[in-house]
């Protein structure tokens, strides 16, 4: 029952990134196609002034890719050019995808002053989001003119891929992609804030964890995207490049896991998966400070390493959540529901950097959209958690303030009831009467038909009580048969018809249990609250009087303790 919601769920969830995709791109128009030419490795490295000035022209070669990579340990050389003059109205716009943490030199004309993009640049903003790396070129570019483009070394070739487009149409495509980054980034944001304020007041754990975790995915997110970089302090990060998000996503996964066990109760739920899952988060504590040292940057196998085993515990995690659910756990199918979409944009995003394959706009706002759907989705998780924290805090306290047989007041709560009722009745200058109750002969039901059949006697009692009784009245059980009733603002006279009719009531009763039928009658006595000085020991000790004379009277009867008959008040 709950699998084929959840297929459903993740259907209309894809359709919503593709209806996003296509929502966040503008309409390109046609643009001269972009040329291609690469200068060969060649030792010694050319200088900028003998590539910028023309030397080197005859050296380039035509690049049979649309793709300007970069190399490891040697800087590349592209010269850019354009097959027909630009006729757009509005400046041509040369930006490249893919270069992420890769610095690149272009020399446009006319001055072919060197002009350098960086993903992680800190300094004053700039005309464009770090989107793509962009450089608005000439108006007046014409065909074969050329654009020379250095792109640094660096550990890992990248696919880079140059693009030129008009200036209206990047504008637009790079403020849709504004928009969206920064309500991604503002949901989680306020999903935090929001658990922040739980935890301020709760203290719980879990929302620890998930403050946690979820404050480095959203700067891991930032990283990636560059908006990071525009924090104060981020220049502290800069060193290291490509590998600080593989930080903060070495910080954020051991936090989650933490989370996930502790919000999805695996230990209780799948205790020897849960174990498993618990020893995953060590080699992710000893990964994260590795990346931060020097020779981070140039170790291959410790990137691999890191990829390899995120996969291996998001897996192994996704199993034991998936478990948990088929073992009916409730927060386990809030999680599963919030985490499963992230983790297959997940491998789809490590699979296409793994492929070297252009990343589609879908998969590119997919995995921040199901961030933010995740944090959205948790949160509700969290506040049911709480809710049914407060619930079974709410039952506990029920359960110590009402007898457990008959559901009606224990005795401390019906003392503590009756002291707050005499502070009210003097504060509103009303009258207060109470009713003390016990059923005739009671010990002999128990001993002729057993306790259980006493028992279903007590409760039918109480039901047939409280249909007598007003919504401002309590009912509470004193011990053992006797009850006691509190009658707010009744008077003498009150008091004593709400008496008779639960004496009829209960004398006409007729009780069916395990097979015997009975009958039961009780006495009462009748107490009011008498002067200023009245406590409610005094006024429990006139209705207990009042009771013991109707029981020495000849029982089933209602009697009024002898100054209250007296004065009829």
């Amino acid at each position: 029952m709950f699998r084929e919601p959840v297929v459903v769920f993740v259907a209309c969830l894809f359709a919503a990134l593709y209806a996003l995709a296509g929502h966040a791109s503008a309409m390109a128009a046609y643009h001269p196609p972009l040329q291609i030419a690469a200068l060969p490795a060649v030792k010694p490295a050319p200088t900028a002034d003998q590539v910028v000035h023309g030397a080197m022209d005859k050296s380039f070669l035509p690049a049979l890719s649309p793709y300007t990579p970069n190399a490891v340990e040697a800087q590349r050389w592209y010269r850019l050019s354009i097959g027909s003059d630009w006729n757009a109205p509005t400046s041509p716009v040369l930006n490249f995808t893919g270069a992420t943490y890769i610095r690149i030199t272009v020399y446009a004309p006319p001055e072919y002053r060197p002009q350098q993009l960086w993903f992680a640049r800190t300094g004053p903003t700039q005309r464009f989001s770090r989107h793509h790396l962009a450089l608005e070129l000439p108006h007046d570019l014409r065909a074969g003119q050329p654009v020379y483009v250095q792109i640094a070394a660096d550990s890992f070739t990248r696919q880079i891929r140059p693009a030129l487009t008009d200036m209206a149409t990047y504008q637009a495509d790079d403020l849709n992609h504004v928009r969206w980054t920064t309500l991604f980034a503002s949901v989680q944001v306020t999903m935090i804030l929001a658990a922040l304020c739980l935890w301020m007041v709760l203290r719980d754990r879990v929302l620890m964890y998930f403050i946690g975790y979820a404050s480095f995915q959203l700067m891991y997110q930032m990283l990636v995207s560059g908006e990071f970089y525009e924090l104060p302090g981020a220049r502290l990060l800069v060193p290291l490049g490509t590998h600080a998000p593989w930080l903060f996503a070495a910080l954020s996964a051991p936090l989650s896991i933490s989370f996930i066990l502790e919000f999805c109760d695996l230990r209780q739920i799948t205790p020897s998966a849960a174990r498993v899952l618990g020893w995953m988060r060590w080699p992710f504590v000893v990964a994260a400070p590795l990346l931060c040292l020097p020779f981070a940057e140039r170790v291959h196998a410790l990137a691999s390493a890191f990829n390899l085993w995120f996969m291996i515990s998001s897996l192994w995690a996704l199993g034991t959540v998936m478990l948990a659910v088929a073992r009916h756990g409730r927060q386990a199918r809030f999680f599963l529901i919030a985490w499963m979409p992230q983790v297959v944009l997940t491998f789809l995003r490590v699979s296409q950097v793994l492929l070297a394959l252009d990343q589609p706009r879908w998969l590119e706002y997919g995995f921040p959209f199901t961030m933010a759907f995740s944090s959205i989705v948790v949160t509700i998780g969290l506040a049911d958690l709480s809710l049914r924290a407060r619930r079974e805090r709410d039952m506990a306290h029920h359960l110590a303030d009402h007898d457990a047989l008959t559901g009606v007041l224990n005795r401390r709560a019906l003392v503590r009831r009756l002291h707050s009722a005499i502070a009210d009745a003097r504060l509103q200058r009303e009258p207060l009467a109470l009713l003390f109750l016990d059923m005739d002969h009671f010990k002999s039901i128990n001993d002729r038909y057993g306790h259980p059949v006493g028992d279903a006697c007590l409760r039918a009692v109480v039901v047939a009580i409280a249909d007598e009784l007003r919504p401002s009245d309590w009912l509470g059980r004193y011990g053992g048969e006797e009850f006691v009733v509190g009658l707010p603002g009744a008077t003498h006279d009150n008091a004593m018809a709400i008496g008779e009719r639960i004496r009829l009531r209960i004398e006409a009763l007729h009780i069916h249990s395990r097979g015997c039928s009975l009958q039961t009658t009780v006495s009462m006595g009748v107490a009011s609250l008498d002067g200023l000085a009245d406590t409610a020991d005094e006024l429990l000790a006139r209705a207990d009087a009042a009771l013991y004379r109707a029981k020495t009277d000849g029982r089933n009867r209602i009697v009024a303790h002898a100054q209250l008959a007296a004065t009829g008040t």
